[in-house]
C-alpha cells in the first residue's frame, strides 16, 4: 500500500498521466528522481529508526502522510509540484517504513527466511494486483465518465478518480494498523551507530554483493513501469487494454513470490539468484536484440511475461540473503538501510535515463535501448550473485 500513489498510478495508467497533466516523459523521470534522492538520504536514517522504535507507529504514519500527497496531487499538478510530491512521498514512504518493514520480516521468519520474504512481496503483489484491477474499473467506468462530463464535476476525471482510491485506501490502511497490528518485537538488542559500523565492517563485502543484486533487481523492476507504455506505444493497445494488461500481469507477482521464497529455502537464495539473473538475461536479450531482427508479438508478450516473472521472484527472496550471510539481528536495521541506500539507486536514474530515450529517439529505437540498459544491469546482478554465493560458501 505504501508504493501504490508513488509507483502504482504511473505504472498502470502512465498513458493517461502524461496526456492529462501534459507531462513529458523526462518531467516524469525528473520527478521519480526527486523521489529517488530523498528516498536515499531517507534509508540509512530510516534503518536507525527501525532498530529504536515501535514498527506499528512507524507503518501507521507511514501510510497516513502518504496518503495525503495524493490528495494534494489531485488539486495541484504542475511539473514543480509534481517534484515536490515525490519527494515529499520519497521521505514518507521510506524514513519511517522501509527498514522496519525488512527488519519485522527478518526477525518473523526464523530460519524460514525464503518464505517469510516471499510472503511479504506475495501479500503485497496480491494487494497490488487486487488494487490495480479494482482501479482499472473505476477507470474505465462509465459512471466516472458521465460524472466527468457534467460541467460541475468536470475537473474529477477517471485519472483523478483513480489517484482518489488509491489515497482513501492508503489512508484506511494507516488507521487499520495503528489499531490493530500487534508489534511483538522490540528494540532492547538495539545498538550505538558506532559500535554498529565496526560490526558492519566485518560484513561489507557481502553487503555489498547484496546491494548490487538489489539493485540490478530493481532496475529490471522499475523498468516494468513502462511496459503499459510500451503496449499503447508500440504494441498498439487502447490506453484501456495496456492498463488492463499491466493490472492482469501483476497478479504473476504473489505467485512468483512465494514460490521463489519457498524455492530458496530448499537451495539457497543466492544459488536461485543466479538461475533467475540467467532467465531475465535471456528476455532482455529477444527484447532488446532478436526483436528488432524477429519481431512476433507473441514472442514479445511471452518474454515480457518472463522478464516479469523473474523480476517478482528476485524481490521474494533479496533479503533472504540477511539470514543466509548471518548478519546479527542488532545490525539489521542498518545493514537493510545500507543495502536500500545503494540497492534502489534506480529510484534515482531509471526515470531520467528512460525519459531521455523515449524522448529523444523514435519509439521502437528508445524502447530497444531501455531493455539493453536492463539486459546490462542483468548480468551485473548475475556476477554479483556468483560472487556473493561464493563468499557465503567460505563463511
Amino acid at each position: 500500500m505504501i508504493f501504490a500513489l508513488p509507483f502504482h498510478v504511473n505504472r498502470f495508467f502512465r498513458p493517461s498521466l502524461l496526456e492529462e497533466f501534459q507531462y513529458t516523459n523526462y518531467m516524469m523521470g525528473i520527478a521519480f528522481t526527486t523521489y529517488g534522492i530523498t528516498a536515499l538520504i531517507c534509508y540509512f536514517p530510516g534503518g536507525y529508526i527501525a532498530d529504536k522504535f515501535n514498527a506499528r507507529k512507524l507503518l501507521s504514519l507511514s501510510l497516513i502522510l502518504t496518503s495525503l500527497g495524493g490528495i494534494l496531487l489531485l488539486f495541484y499538478n504542475n511539473f514543480l509540484f509534481l517534484c515536490f510530491i515525490y519527494g515529499y512521498w520519497g521521505i514518507t514512504s521510506i524514513l519511517f517504513c522501509w527498514s522496519a518493514l525488512i527488519k519485522a520480516t527478518k526477525i518473523v521468519g526464523g530460519n524460514r527466511q525464503g518464505l517469510s520474504f516471499g510472503s511479504l512481496e506475495a501479500g503485497r503483489g496480491l494487494v497490488a494486483a487486487t488494487l490495480s484491477s479494482i482501479a482499472v474499473i473505476i477507470f474505465t467506468s462509465t459512471f466516472i465518465k458521465n460524472i466527468n462530463d457534467n460541467s460541475f464535476f468536470v475537473a474529477f476525471s477517471p485519472l483523478k478518480a483513480v489517484i482518489t482510491f488509491y489515497s482513501i485506501t492508503t489512508f484506511i490502511a494507516g488507521i487499520v494498523i495503528w489499531f490493530y497490528f500487534k508489534d511483538e518485537s522490540n528494540n532492547k538488542s538495539s545498538i550505538g551507530l558506532r559500535v554498529a559500523f565496526k560490526k558492519i565492517k566485518k560484513f561489507y563485502k557481502i553487503i555489498f554483493f547484496q546491494s548490487l543484486i538489489v539493485l540490478t533487481a530493481y532496475s529490471a523492476y522499475k523498468g516494468i513501469d513502462y511496459y503499459s507504455q510500451f503496449f499503447y506505444e508500440i504494441m498498439n493497445y487502447s490506453k484501456e487494454k495496456a492498463a488492463s494488461t499491466m493490472s492482469n500481469l501483476s497478479y504473476l507477482r504473489p505467485v512468483c513470490a512465494i514460490f521463489a521464497g519457498l524455492i530458496a529455502d530448499k537451495i539457497s537464495a543466492t544459488r536461485l539468484s543466479i538461475y533467475l539473473f540467467i532467465t531475465l538475461t535471456i528476455a532482455f536479450v529477444y527484447l532488446g536484440i532478436i526483436s528488432t531482427i524477429f519481431y512476433l508479438e507473441i514472442l514479445i508478450m511471452i518474454n515480457i511475461m518472463i522478464s516479469m516473472a523473474a523480476v517478482f521472484a528476485l524481490r521474494g527472496i533479496y533479503f533472504c540473503y540477511l539470514q543466509e550471510t548471518k548478519i546479527p539481528t542488532n545490525i539489521i536495521g542498518f545493514s537493510v538501510g545500507i543495502i536500500s541506500l545503494i540497492g534502489f539507486f534506480p529510484d534515482v536514474y531509471i526515470g531520467p535515463v528512460f525519459g531521455y530515450f523515449l524522448d529523444t529517439y523514435t519509439k521502437v529505437e528508445a524502447f530497444n535501448l531501455c531493455f539493453l540498459f536492463l539486459l546490462i544491469l542483468s548480468l551485473i546482478g548475475l556476477y554479483s550473485s556468483l560472487k556473493l554465493h561464493n563468499a557465503k560458501k567460505k563463511m
